[in-house]
């Protein structure tokens, strides 16, 4: 199987420009979140004037993950053209544009809060084992910076991780709010994957496979 060295003007100025702009507006749409929390404070039942915030999150959050997806199908062309490679993407992209949707359900009142965050927290999950993944793969076959590779497998179980010690928390009683701020430790961090690999990864020539050169 033959492979070739993708020029990095050509080959990758696309790909350093999605992933800049899902980071961009991923940290963006944190800041909206976290101001939300503090100055809407939707936990509480007095209502204020800072509702806005967590729409406009809610907007920054669809364009962050429509954005992502040319950045999970570039960075193919910077792996080995494994199957689980190719597969884990494949789900990613399908998780991404579920994201997206649910997103736009919930601003437009289509679908209740109850009930999205449940489904979006679920389609999180795949975005997630897809940087675990392809982490993985790109640490084993040395295909991925190794400061790249660790810092995928640090993000890729952080958010499950979160999960799990949420449920166990609540199980044993603990503050609700407090947990919450746990398991979105690995959400807020999201937004730095595509900026590392705009950084570290795009900037570099790509491993091109022949087969697969007039699919991209």
């Amino acid at each position: 199987m033959l492979t070739k060295i993708h020029s990095p003007q050509l080959g990758t100025r696309r790909p350093v420009l999605w992933a800049l702009t899902s980071g961009t507006v991923g940290l963006l749409a944190n800041v909206l979140l976290v101001l939300f929390f503090l100055l809407a404070r939707p936990f509480s039942p007095v209502q204020n004037s800072f509702g806005w915030l967590g729409t406009a999150n809610d907007w920054m959050i669809i364009v962050q993950f429509l954005t992502m997806i040319p950045v999970a199908l570039a960075l193919r062309r910077w792996l080995p053209p494994t199957r689980a490679a190719r597969v884990v993407t494949a789900v990613a992209v399908v998780a991404m544009l579920a994201v997206a949707a649910l997103q736009l359900l919930l601003i437009t009142g289509a679908l209740g809060f109850d009930v999205q965050v449940i489904l979006v927290v679920a389609a999180f999950l795949p975005v997630y084992a897809w940087v675990f993944i392809v982490s993985s793969i790109g640490h084993r076959l040395g295909a991925l910076p190794r400061s790249v590779t660790r810092f995928g497998l640090l993000l890729g179980a952080s958010f499950p991780l979160g999960l799990l010690i949420m449920a166990s928390g609540l199980l044993l009683g603990a503050s609700p709010v407090l947990l919450a701020w746990v398991a979105a430790v690995g959400w807020l961090a999201l937004p730095v994957w595509p900026l590392v690999l705009a950084r570290l990864v795009f900037s570099k020539p790509a491993l091109l496979n022949s087969n697969e050169e007039g699919l991209l």
